[in-house]
Parts: structure tokens; sequence; C-alpha cells
């Protein structure tokens, strides 16, 4: 199983100076937990999640229309996958990196979805005595979600 068979396409993005009272309603109007930060040529550089928002607001003690999606990222680099990977490497990603949604580029590195732990849970199998294993297993994505939510 692919990326490309799991992940969404039609991805709202912010770049670093959008502010996060914009970022958040971009949340709210898509029911969505995490908005890629894209810089000028369309490239992510970043992920915006409706914690980083939350926490960036209580440590900061300014409003939200203070502060901008760039002031989360903190110079971490964006974690990638391509929509052509093997969903087994892309889970391996989000364990090494402790992240719960990738980016998902092209071969230019310009962004075109996002691969979600939700995405990936809401097709994994379970596998039955004397069935083949399932191309996504539970167990797979139980690992992963286990290894993410995992507190450091």
């Amino acid at each position: 199983m692919y990326v490309h068979e799991l992940m969404s396409r039609d991805v709202s993005t912010c770049d670093p100076e959008t502010t996060l009272d914009a970022v958040a309603m971009m949340m709210w109007q898509r029911n969505c937990g995490a908005v890629p930060v894209v810089d000028q040529a369309g490239l992510p550089i970043g992920v915006v999640t409706d914690r980083d928002i939350a926490m960036s607001a209580a440590l900061n003690q300014k409003p939200l229309w203070e502060l901008r999606a760039g002031d989360l990222l903190n110079g971490r680099p964006a974690y990638t996958c391509r929509a052509g990977d093997n969903v087994k490497s892309a889970l391996r990603a989000m364990w090494a990196q402790h992240v719960r949604r990738l980016p998902v580029v092209d071969d230019n590195g310009h962004l075109t979805g996002i691969l979600s732990m939700d995405d990936i849970i809401a097709r994994a199998e379970r596998g039955s005595r004397g069935a083949p294993l399932p191309e996504l297993s539970f167990d797979d994505a139980m690992a992963t979600l286990k290894s993410v939510a995992y507190h450091h």
C-alpha cells in the first residue's frame, strides 16, 4: 500500500508570516489539527498543530493575532514523505520523528498532500488466522501511534 492511497490531497497551507489566529481558523473550518507551513516556492518548511498554537499562546502570554506560524518552527526540519512511498516507510518516519502527520511532496519537494495517523488508522486491518497479512496491519498502525504518543 502506498502513501497516495491514504493521503489527504486538499490541504490548507500557511506561510511563516500567517498569524496563529488565522491558522486556528483554517483548522476550525477544515476540521483538521495541522496546517503545513510553506515557503515562497511552495516547499513545506514545517507543520503547525493545534497543540503548537495552544502552547505558544500559553508560553508567550500573547494573543494569537500577535504570534506567527514561523515563530513555531524553531529551525526544526519538515519531515516529509512522497506519494509513491510505501506506507510502512511513512510509518517508520513518523515513529522515528515522533510526528502524527507528514506533508507529502512531489519529486521537486512541492506539497501535494498530507498523511496523518488518522488516515492510517482508518485503513489499518486486523489479520485473521490463515489469511495473508494485510498490507497495512492494525499492529503496525498501533505500534507507530504508541511511539508517537509516548511522552518524551
